[in-house]
């Protein structure tokens, strides 16, 4: 559900329902329950109801606080595996000037076409799928180097830190779908939010203020708050989904800085 919310439902759409919808349906709500128990809007309990309404209100602060801020650091450390498996064989493409032209071309076709294929395959990666031409890239790059027989130092050296990098480059790449696969909210910290959500809304509703326009922006204004909670939570939880998510810019900007240096 949550990843229909983020990829299917544009933030346009799921922003207005959240933090318009929602507080018109709270005040549709206060009115009917209003209706069966008048006596809630003279607000005679208003003392204990405002303590018990503080205090979930600050134990959700805290929930939806802790939330939040995970899932902006998962989705940081999605953008961030991007970048890393992009750059990593970028500097294998750099490093290749010190070889022979031939050996130096096929490697940055072969760092092109990776990077390229990642692309192409998008849609594979972010729902966490491997791709069979991705890794026939890579083994391709393997033997290449593999192939090299440094004839000066500088040439033993990157062979060396090639090795090293190809490695690595199958460990981003292993870390990048593992993360488009398995970053998001865990259903229980769902239920926590979702639940954290309902209770603050709900006794709301017990607080009573005679004032009708007084009482509307007060019931408003903390519906809209937890709407807005809910909507960035949504749209974080996915970092590979919806309007913030995670893009293969990264892979984009190596193929077009190679192709131009060619």
């Amino acid at each position: 559900m949550g990843k229909w919310l983020a990829d299917a439902v544009p933030e346009w759409v799921t922003g207005p329902i959240l933090i318009v919808g929602l507080p018109l349906l709270m005040l549709l709500l206060q009115r009917l329950v209003h209706r069966r128990a008048p006596h809630w809007r003279r607000g005679a309990h208003n003392d204990a109801t405002g303590i018990m309404v503080s205090v979930a209100a600050v134990v959700y602060s805290v929930a939806i606080g802790l939330c939040v801020v995970t899932l902006w650091q998962r989705l940081e450390d999605a953008r961030a595996a991007t970048e890393m498996e992009a750059t990593n064989l970028s500097a294998l493409a750099e490093g290749s000037r010190v070889c022979v032209p031939a050996t130096r071309d096929r490697i940055r076709a072969g760092v092109i076409a990776y990077n390229q294929d990642v692309v192409d395959a998008w849609t594979a990666r972010i729902h966490g799928e491997a791709t069979p031409k991705v890794g026939a890239d890579l083994d391709l790059l393997v033997d290449t180097v593999g192939q090299i027989r440094p004839d000066t130092e500088a040439q033993r050296a990157y062979v060396d830190n090639a090795m090293v990098r190809l490695t690595r480059a199958t460990e981003l790449r292993a870390t990048s779908i593992r993360v488009a696969r398995d970053q998001r909210l865990p259903a229980l910290l769902w239920f926590a939010v979702l639940g954290g959500s309902v209770v603050v809304l709900a006794l709301c509703l017990t607080c009573g203020v005679r004032d009708d326009a007084i009482r509307k922006i007060l019931i408003g204004g903390v519906t809209a708050t937890v709407g807005i909670n809910l909507f960035l939570v949504i749209e974080l939880n996915y970092p590979f989904y919806g309007a913030i998510s995670v893009k293969p810019d990264s892979y984009a900007n190596v193929v077009g800085t190679l192709e131009r240096s060619r």
